[in-house]
């Protein structure tokens, strides 16, 4: 009987929504997110975690503008209603 040397990590985990980790044996990273896997050579996880990162800093930004349209559309509703 073989003896497996286990070298991978888990990368980053949240319970009950996913990790990242590398499995210690084909070189890639996998991403899991519920029933969903992703398996990534290094340098395409990292463009995914650039595109994640830039998408997040364009999400608050695109918020903020729709929390400030919401707020307009309420105040003319508000004006034209009374």
């Amino acid at each position: 009987m073989s003896q497996h040397h286990y070298t991978g990590a888990i990368l980053s985990h949240i319970e009950g929504f996913g990790q990242v980790y590398d499995c210690g044996n084909c070189g890639n990273l996998h991403v899991q997110i519920g029933p969903m896997n992703l398996t990534l050579e290094p340098r395409a996880y990292m463009q995914l975690v650039d595109m994640i990162s830039t998408s997040a800093a364009n999400f608050e930004t695109w918020m903020q503008q729709k929390r400030v349209h919401q707020e307009v559309r309420d105040d003319n509703q508000e004006r034209y209603s009374s």
